[in-house]
């Protein structure tokens, strides 16, 4: 079966997982660097390529990511994509993790949209806009009212 993933193009991948590493606690699968042989395939400048990242991934609760650097006259993504971090609020250790990281993230300066707290429909929802523009919500409600 198939899976589906997130993919994000950064102007600068490798400083972009530093934030996620740093703000959201994402742990780093890998960065790979492009080498001279595909920069000069791609009409790209082959100094500095330490910090370029062809491939790239992050985890951020148990969630991949992966991401690269926007090469050439990409454009960035938008505010359209709305990454959504869902937990159990049937479980306290989950509920709890939802707080921990929406408090840790929040206090790092990104803009909330909307502040994480009871809804009416019975869910625990808040959405902030990170550094780079992306929006993430976090939400927790009990999976018995969603059916």
């Amino acid at each position: 079966m198939a899976k589906l993933y997130s993919y994000l193009s950064f102007d600068n991948a490798k400083e972009s997982m530093d934030y996620y590493k740093e703000v959201f606690g994402a742990t780093l699968l890998k960065r790979n660097p492009m080498d001279e042989n595909m920069a000069k395939e791609w009409g790209m400048p082959t100094d500095n390529l330490e910090n370029t990242t062809i491939h790239g991934g992050f985890v951020v609760l148990g969630n991949t990511i992966f991401c690269s650097d926007r090469f050439g006259e990409g454009e960035a993504f938008s505010s359209s994509v709305t990454l959504m971090l869902d937990f159990n609020s049937e479980d306290a250790e989950e509920v709890a993790a939802l707080d921990k990281l929406y408090k840790a993230v929040t206090e790092s300066g990104v803009e909330i949209i909307d502040p994480l707290e009871e809804k009416f429909w019975g869910g625990k929802m808040g959405i902030i806009k990170d550094k780079y523009g992306l929006l993430w919500m976090f939400h927790a409600q009990p999976y018995s009212k969603l059916v």
